[in-house]
This record gives C-alpha cells, sequence and structure tokens, in this order.
C-alpha cells in the first residue's frame, strides 16, 4: 500500500527544519552585528575594532566575535543574544537561560573567553594576561542573574563598560602589528569555519560522555551530587584543587 503525501506538506516539514537548523546561526549573527555597529561609535583616534577572528594556534582554532583593541587594553568580547532569565556559577561548566519557564543549558562564555584570551595571547606573542580585558554581552532583553567579579553585561552597557577603562597599560605602537595579525585572522574560508564547529563538537562530546560516567573532563576526578543555590549539580571530587561543575536541569 502506497500513501500519498502532498507535495505542500513536504516543503512545509523541509522548512521547519531549515529553520530549526539556521535559526540559532541567524540570531547569533544578528546579535553579532548588533555589538559590531555598537563597537563602531568607539572614538577611532583611540579604539581599533576587529571582529569575527579564526585564530589559528598551537591548540587547534578559537573564533573570537570581537576584539577591541587600545592603549587601555585588549577587550575580548564574546556576544550572547539570548533573551530570558541567565544564571550560574563562574566556575560552572555551564549556565542556564529561563525564557517563560523553558531552561536551555550553554556553555560558560567566561570559560569560553578564557580560552579566547589564550589564544590571542599566542597570536599576538603577549606574555601578560593582565593586558586583556575580557567581556560577555548579553542581548537587552536577558536579565542576567550571575554573581561574578568579571564583565558580565547587556548590550547597551557595552560602550560605557570599555569606556571606564581609561589607564594606559599598552604600548601605542604595539597595537598596530596587533590589528595587522587580527585582521589577517578574519579572512577565513567555509571549509575553516566547518572544521572548527567540527572540532568545538567533538570537544563537546567528549565533555559530556565523561560527565555521563560521573568523571570530572577537567582533571579525571570523580564527580559526587551536590545542592545550590539553583539547585542540584555534580562538583569534582577534588574541589577546590578543582573547580569543575555541571548544573543538572
Amino acid at each position: 500500500m502506497y500513501i500519498l503525501i502532498p507535495i505542500g506538506m513536504i516543503l512545509f516539514v523541509a522548512f521547519i527544519i531549515f529553520l530549526g537548523i539556521t535559526m540559532p546561526s541567524r540570531i547569533g549573527q544578528a546579535g553579532e552585528n548588533k555589538v559590531a555597529r555598537i563597537l563602531k561609535k568607539l572614538p577611532t583616534e583611540k579604539y581599533r575594532v576587529v571582529n569575527d577572528i579564526l585564530l589559528k594556534t598551537s591548540h587547534g582554532t578559537t573564533q573570537i566575535d570581537h576584539v577591541v583593541l587600545s592603549e587601555y587594553g585588549i577587550f575580548v568580547i564574546e556576544t550572547k543574544n539570548y533573551s530570558g532569565w541567565i544564571y550560574g556559577g563562574e566556575y560552572s561548566e555551564e549556565w542556564t537561560k529561563n525564557v517563560y519557564g523553558n531552561k536551555y543549558q550553554f556553555r560558560n562564555p567566561l570559560k569560553q573567553n578564557y580560552a579566547h584570551v589564550k589564544a590571542l595571547m599566542e597570536v599576538l606573542e603577549i606574555t601578560s594576561q593582565d593586558l586583556f580585558i575580557p567581556i560577555v554581552a548579553f542581548s537587552n532583553q536577558a536579565e542576567i542573574q550571575v554573581k561574578s567579579v568579571k564583565n558580565v553585561i547587556n548590550f547597551y552597557q557595552l560602550r560605557s563598560c570599555i569606556l571606564q577603562y581609561q589607564t594606559p597599560i599598552l604600548a601605542i605602537d604595539k597595537l598596530g602589528n596587533c590589528e595587522t595579525k587580527l585582521q589577517a585572522c578574519t579572512d577565513y574560508t567555509k571549509e575553516d569555519k566547518k572544521s572548527h564547529v567540527y572540532r568545538v563538537q567533538a570537544k563537546a562530546d567528549f565533555t559530556k560522555a565523561n560527565i555521563d560516567m560521573w568523571i570530572c573532563p577537567k582533571c579525571s576526578g570523580k564527580l559526587v551530587l551536590r545542592n545550590g543555590k539553583y539547585g542540584k549539580f555534580l562538583g569534582c571530587s577534588n574541589y577546590p584543587n578543582c573547580k569543575f561543575t555541571y548544573n543538572l536541569k
């Protein structure tokens, strides 16, 4: 027996699948575009902005949304175009966004930015981490409930956050060389980006596989069940030497 399916229904299902695949990346790109426009308004005589960078290091590749070079430091910005309530711990492996009661987990962007800083230190040949100022910028529709001494802010706070740093810590003559190196890393191919995404997913799969076996993916210690402000979570038994945590839904 054959079942005839209307061509319109087939096209509709295909369209829904297409949206499911493309919407997250489109939303992310829209957020990066908003931040790029904000950064473009910084005084050009003092700040040099480089967007969408793919760095190749000895540890693989790293994609960075925005870098702002200035004598006041190198600002490393991770953009999250998320809405809803955002909460998590500074050392948690994942944070949570709560949108009308629906909870979704995502990788701790502070840890993402730490990896970005390390990659920049290697590529730019800078030995002092103190020259870097990491910032995580969320959509204006996000309610941030994260306790951290790091800069975790909304888009509308980004410009003032950068401008509050007024103590020169980086030689001006070094900025041009840094900008040249970073601009060269914006000209990458689709294959480069595809390979990067594959490696990121492979790392995420490795982390999840270890967590499923109650093994700390950071130090290979045993994970134990604990209770916290936001509910139950897994923590490394080697705490405080290892501060890995994983929030449970």
